[in-house]
């Protein structure tokens, strides 16, 4: 089984984060994080998470990069980077009940999901030395 995800950049470096309805079912609820979900069969990871995003937040992912592939044992997921240069009132959430930008520090301090916030602190780390 294969995941895809993807950290949304706007121009101010904030990350755009999505929070999950506290519903039965569903993975991680009451939680928040990254837009993304399952590969579907015969589609590239790539795919998948321009799919997702189109789907979850009515934005066409224009630049986007891998940032990382994690290997657990049920499932690969793929994280991917992007930008976003759409204000908060120009997206449609559909999936979950609210969604904002927040920069690395703020969102450290919300209930994230574990691989969300496994994600943020690997790409906060990455850039903390890429400079």
């Amino acid at each position: 089984m294969m995941n895809a995800k993807i950290i949304l950049i706007n121009e101010k470096k904030e990350i755009l984060l999505l929070h999950r309805e506290d519903k039965p079912g569903i993975g991680s609820p009451n939680k928040w994080s990254f837009v993304g979900g399952v590969v579907e069969i015969g589609e590239a990871p790539e795919e998948a998470i321009v799919r997702e995003t189109k789907e979850e937040i009515g934005y066409d992912v224009k630049e986007l990069s891998l940032f990382r592939v994690y290997n657990d044992p049920e499932i690969q997921r793929y994280v991917y980077i992007g930008k976003i240069d759409k204000k908060l009132s120009e997206l449609r959430l559909t999936e979950g009940d609210n969604m904002g930008f927040f920069t690395i520090k703020n969102a450290l301090k919300m209930t994230l999901s574990k691989n969300t916030r496994r994600y943020i602190q690997d790409y906060f780390y990455q850039q903390k030395f890429k400079n």
